[in-house]
């Protein structure tokens, strides 16, 4: 087991003082059987109201409020990780059948969402690839092969970039290549989510940046991760944060302000440390902070 710690802060900058401000925070990382947090809280400048509660995916949402005029907005989310290697090897063994499937709750991981809509163009890739309906191997293999059709470009597209657009101009980032493996598999019979989280820099202590991959339901009760952007299956060396449908289910940072003028583009950091483990980790603990 390893453990690490995790600083992410956005600053949002103003063009002018706005009046008030509303955010919700989705960075709090999940809980699972090979992922424990031991800690994680929220700094807000200028001070705030801070509010938790969980959305429909599970998912821990801190939500912000500053009723105080402020030309600036700093969270700053700190955490502190543990994983262990999984019990499983990620693999997908076993199709879905349609009578399985209907009565399964993953089923609305089938359908479009609003970042992915069904498209044509995803019926031509599915051929291009050689995926076939409920077809594991081939869904894995095109997973692994993503990066040959499309071109890793940071700055390429933004957040606002729609589905059709990268499937037509082959470029993109984690968040777009994500969302083309969730059309994929979705057209092709599987349950698939969108997962963010961060992926492991090589070096013990290092700036990192947010990632995002998918996961596919299994019939066994498995979410098997896919990272379309490295072409492997997840094992380890990714922490999860949030699962959605897409992108819009799981924004690290949303929120609205009062004032004129538009502000400026969001300024985020990560910075991941290697932490040395203790002998009797106690139990998680969770916590608000205003600063």
């Amino acid at each position: 087991m390893a453990a690490y710690s995790i600083v992410h802060t956005t600053r949002q900058r103003y063009r002018e003082a706005v009046h008030r401000s509303r955010n919700e925070v989705r960075l709090h990382p999940l809980d699972s059987l090979t992922q424990r947090v031991a800690a994680a809280e929220v700094d807000v400048n200028p001070p705030a109201e801070v509010a938790v509660s969980i959305d429909y995916y599970n998912n821990l949402v801190w939500s912000v409020a500053v009723e105080a005029p402020h030309r600036e907005l700093v969270l700053a989310v700190s955490s502190e990780v543990e994983l262990a290697p999984p019990s499983f090897e990620p693999v997908i063994e076993h199709p879905w059948d349609d009578d399985a499937l209907a009565f399964n709750p993953t089923i609305e991981f089938t359908a479009a969402s609003p970042r992915v809509p069904r498209l044509d163009a995803v019926d031509i890739l599915l051929q291009e690839c050689g995926v076939r309906y409920r077809d594991a191997s081939s869904l894995v293999r095109a997973n692994a092969e993503l990066r040959e059709r499309f071109a890793y470009v940071p700055g390429a597209t933004t957040v606002g970039t729609g589905l059709l657009e990268v499937l037509e101009r082959r470029v993109g980032v984690c968040q777009d290549f994500a969302h083309v493996m969730l059309a994929m598999a979705r057209q092709a019979g599987w349950p698939a989510r969108y997962v963010s989280g961060y992926l492991l820099p090589r070096r013990s202590d290092a700036i990192g940046e947010s990632h995002a991959w998918v996961e596919i339901a299994t019939p066994d009760g498995r979410w098997v991760g896919l990272d379309p952007t490295h072409g492997i299956a997840v094992r380890d060396g990714h922490i999860r944060v949030a699962v959605g449908r897409d992108y819009d289910d799981v924004a690290p940072v949303r929120g609205i302000f009062a004032g004129q003028l538009p502000g400026e583009p969001p300024e985020v950091t990560v910075v991941i440390r290697q932490l040395e483990m203790a002998s009797n980790p106690g139990p998680p603990h969770y916590a608000m902070a205003d600063q």
